[in-house]
């Protein structure tokens, strides 16, 4: 039997997004995400969470006017099938049991374009 690959940053996972109610602006849903950011196992953590950022394929005007905090990817890309946008601004902590499957995995040019730092 094939052992899995343990998940590491860059990855693109399908992941559940719980609904929240109220409802707003949050992403919900079953919908690709990227990990931008694992546990450190050796502290041993108290559940098994990930930071992950979710996309979207529902562009708006604001993704132009913003492209540092959403950052485009072009279908293929990570093994992405549609054109979509990083929404750097839901950076969600999620448990591990809310993950699907991986995706694919981002290189690491595509994966700096999540790692902007503003020049002052």
């Amino acid at each position: 039997m094939r052992r899995r690959r343990p998940l590491q940053i860059g990855d693109v996972i399908t992941v559940q997004l719980p609904t929240h109610q109220p409802g707003g602006h949050e992403q919900t849903g079953i919908r690709p995400a990227i990990v931008v950011g694992l546990p450190n196992l050796l502290s041993r953590p108290r559940f098994p969470m990930i930071l992950v950022v979710p996309t979207t394929t529902s562009v708006g005007p604001w993704a132009n006017q913003s492209p540092h905090l959403y950052p485009p990817l072009s279908a293929g890309v990570g093994g992405l099938t549609t054109d979509c946008v990083v929404l750097l601004d839901q950076l969600r902590s999620i448990d591990r049991s809310r993950i699907g499957r991986r995706i694919g995995t981002l290189t690491t040019q595509q994966l700096r374009k999540m790692y902007f730092l503003p020049s002052y």
